[in-house]
């Protein structure tokens, strides 16, 4: 469900040897790591473009948006239904299960940080993104509703460690389903459950 480009996630600046030994990595800032809520080590962390105030963290079960005021976003990994890397816009697209919409993540090439400036590595981040929101799926089934919409139920491990599902039709979609429709994805939902051995009933 996650697509991202290994190749095209690296550095965003200071490419080469003369690259990396003129600038330095940015990182993230010491008032804002102190907002990180406790959840392990930080995996990666991204500013976003707006005006370098803001970053985007990773940590093992947490997605964190954080800003000047605190923390703007706190979300698990499950909540992503896939996440996708733009290279030639340095934008990350997250969208989620619910009817939330989708969150954009747009990347400097690089930040002012202290005397001078720092290039921006993604790929901490981006790696930390595409294995924790795979981590969180556990087993997935995909079919095709008699209307013709495909439909994929998948198996979750939230962030306390309990299984759940969850299909890719956002609920206020799944509601307008047709008696047809809601009992064939009533049947994916089913299978899934089965797949993973919880109650079926």
């Amino acid at each position: 469900m996650t697509r991202f480009n290994k190749a095209a996630a690296r550095p965003a600046a200071g490419h080469g040897i003369v690259g990396r030994l003129r600038r330095r990595r940015a990182c993230l800032p010491p008032s804002l790591a102190s907002l990180v809520p406790a959840d392990g080590r930080v995996l990666g962390s991204v500013p976003l473009a707006d005006d370098g105030s803001r970053w985007a963290v990773a940590t093992p079960r947490f997605l964190t948006l954080l800003g000047p005021e605190g923390v703007q976003v706190h979300r698990g990994w499950h909540e992503v239904e896939h996440g996708r890397w733009d290279a030639d816009s340095s934008t990350f697209t997250l969208s989620w299960c619910d009817d939330s919409p989708p969150l954009v993540l747009v990347v400097p090439a690089q930040i002012k940080q202290g005397e001078g400036t720092a290039s921006v590595d993604v790929a901490p981040f981006a790696r930390a993104l595409r294995q924790r929101v795979e981590s969180a799926l556990v087993y997935s089934v995909t079919g095709k509703l008699p209307s013709g919409l495909q439909a994929t139920v998948s198996v979750r491990r939230d962030s306390g460690g309990r299984l759940y599902t969850a299909s890719n039709l956002p609920p206020s979609r799944a509601e307008r389903l047709d008696d047809g429709d809601r009992a064939a994805l009533e049947e994916l939902l089913r299978r899934a459950r089965d797949g993973v051995g919880l109650p079926t009933d």
